[in-house]
């Protein structure tokens, strides 16, 4: 079974306007020591794509530890992420860089491929908490998050 949308498809979703579902709360959840935020944006103009984004923080108190992915058809497409060291392939071309990264995946593309998951340095990308990183990371992918009545986001 092949993937839905193609490598075009993906991009032109991804530089699309999106906000959250009507009624979907936009907070995140605590979980003991971790914090989790997910929600299933909508286009603002275009059709339904099955769309998905994904916040973790295994660590709340440590910024580095937060993750987030975007995945359509439920495959993921893009992430951010953080390494405090780079790796190497064994023929010593980095693979991934070190400090925050973005993942670019093309599920079209067969798992052997090292064009199916490239990791680009994000130099300029810092965050202050858990709250901050997904504000950073929706607005990445144009996801808007609303405001609450207080006018603040997770409020």
């Amino acid at each position: 079974m092949s993937y839905p949308y193609s490598t075009h498809r993906i991009h032109e979703i991804l530089k699309a306007e999106k906000r959250l579902p009507e009624g979907d709360a936009d907070e995140s959840k605590k979980v003991g020591k971790s914090g989790l935020y997910e929600t299933r944006p909508e286009l603002i103009d275009g059709p339904f794509v099955d769309m998905r984004y994904i916040a973790k923080a295994p660590v709340l108190t440590e910024v580095t530890t937060c993750e987030a992915s975007f995945l359509l058809a439920n495959q993921r497409v893009r992430g951010v992420g953080y390494h405090s060291v780079g790796r190497w392939n064994f023929r010593f071309k980095q693979r991934i860089p070190k400090g925050w990264h973005l993942n670019v995946c093309d599920p079209n593309l067969p798992t052997n491929d090292p064009k199916q998951n490239i990791h680009q340095p994000l130099p300029e990308f810092t965050t202050t908490d858990f709250k901050d990183f997904i504000r950073k990371t929706t607005k990445l992918w144009k996801i808007d998050l609303g405001r609450t009545q207080e006018g603040e986001l997770f409020s």
